[in-house]
């Protein structure tokens, strides 16, 4: 457990810290801090797009628990798990270690997936001494957890927030009153500044800077999923299949690239370009920024073909399979790793035909940088197979693999933009 060491002075909402700032802060490079007007993470602009479950800390961070709940929320775009934190005592003076352990887990599971945790301290229900003391206490002890995000409400939020912020300086702090974010119901006054987190209310805006919380639920989840949506889901696509062999057409694939644009797919990073159709007909990276193009269209189980040519030695690139909306794809779906690495006597999970970072290729099967390979992924609910240049680099079963097994079963496809130079062509897929 852990207990409040400090001293509140009622009347006075004053706190002496008996640790005080006896040892020099040094903000981690995951962590979070308001700068510039907005929340900032590893030197970059980071906007809080949460869904609030709140009883997520009660049931704790096992991998069977945590991992469906943030994916669920990277889905349909948001990037922030909100949730309360529980397991104080009946007067708020102690804190169960589980409870804290289960905040650093989400907040290290969520900045390897580019996302980010939103813990609500107190929220308004409780008496004013329990409140009080709770907030002290939750401050001592998540005083170092700099990676979260901290959520205070109720009708003393502000002098709450200001004990809070007293005690743990360097936490960000989202209240009514004496937060780094101001908390508010009314989506014109947040406007598009970073410095507020809108309530149960998506923003005028979407896409702006303005942080926001919505109470889970599916109807929430649907709302925000369609908010997100792209042009390019919205349009009656027809692929040209004329680009397929007759063999193919008659075994049920479809072309998702006709050669001439790029209509069917979107850019992962909003209004950012990085691959155009060139002269000759292929996909072609030029330029960093939109993190991959992604499919119109999720999909779940299928046959996937494709040729890639990466072109520079130790290029780096991947297919994103059964990717979410937002937050980080090889982390949440899954990556077929692509690397200028057929120099390689011994593959391991980051080299080609990896799941990347989870598994590695059963055997080095690229061919040297400048030549096209032939790719073909098979996804069956948890079985996956993967051909490369018709050589077998995976044949598994997901629900076999702890990390995989609560990973999305269903997604966007992507061709990835690393700021490397790679050619795509003969894009085409078949549903099972």
């Amino acid at each position: 457990m852990f207990r409040i060491s400090s001293i509140v002075m009622l009347g006075l909402s004053c706190v002496l810290h008996v640790a005080c700032d006896s040892v020099p802060w040094e903000a981690g490079r995951h962590d979070l801090s308001v700068v510039d007007g907005r929340i900032h993470r590893r030197d970059s602009g980071f906007t809080l797009r949460a869904i609030h479950e709140p009883d997520v800390c009660s049931r704790g961070a096992a991998l069977s628990e945590m991992v469906p709940a943030m994916v669920r929320v990277a889905k349909v775009g948001g990037n922030t798990i909100a949730f309360d934190l529980t397991g104080f005592n009946d007067d708020g003076t102690e804190l169960a270690e589980e409870s804290v352990a289960t905040v650093s887990a989400y907040a290290d599971r969520a900045k390897d997936q580019r996302m980010a945790v939103l813990v609500r301290v107190v929220g308004e229900d409780g008496s004013e001494e329990y409140r009080r003391n709770a907030v002290a206490t939750a401050a001592e002890a998540l005083s170092g957890e700099a990676r979260a995000a901290y959520w205070i409400d109720g009708p003393d939020a502000g002098a709450l927030t200001a004990q809070f912020k007293q005690i743990a300086p360097h936490l960000v702090v989202a209240a009514p009153e004496n937060g780094d974010i101001t908390v508010t119901d009314n989506a014109d006054e947040a406007g598009d500044s970073g410095l507020f987190l809108l309530r149960d209310a998506l923003p005028n805006d979407p896409r702006s800077h303005v942080n926001f919380v919505l109470w889970g639920g599916e109807e929430t989840y649907a709302m925000l999923d369609e908010a997100y949506m792209t042009d390019a889901e919205k349009l009656d696509w027809t692929p040209d299949n004329t680009l397929l062999t007759e063999e193919e057409r008659e075994e049920g694939f479809v072309s998702l690239f006709n050669g001439q644009d790029l209509d069917n797919w979107w850019p992962f990073n909003y209004g950012e370009d990085s691959f155009l159709v060139n002269d000759d007909g292929y996909i072609e990276w030029y330029q960093g920024g939109a993190g991959a193009i992604m499919t119109a269209k999720r999909y779940d189980n299928f046959i996937l073909r494709l040729e890639y040519n990466v072109t520079e030695r130790d290029g780096n690139s991947g297919v994103f399979v059964r990717a979410p909306r937002a937050a980080r794809q090889s982390r949440i779906g899954f990556e077929f790793q692509i690397l200028g690495d057929s120099y390689l006597e011994e593959p391991d999970d980051q080299s080609t035909g990896s799941v990347y970072d989870v598994q590695e290729a059963l055997t080095v099967a690229a061919r040297p940088e400048g030549e096209w390979n032939e790719v073909e992924l098979m996804l069956d609910g948890p079985r996956y197979r993967a051909l490369l240049n018709g050589v077998v680099v995976q044949d598994t079963d997901f629900d076999e693999i702890e990390e995989m097994q609560y990973r999305l079963r269903r997604g966007f496809i992507g061709l990835q933009d690393h700021g490397d130079h790679i050619l795509f062509r003969n894009v085409r897929i078949k549903e099972l």
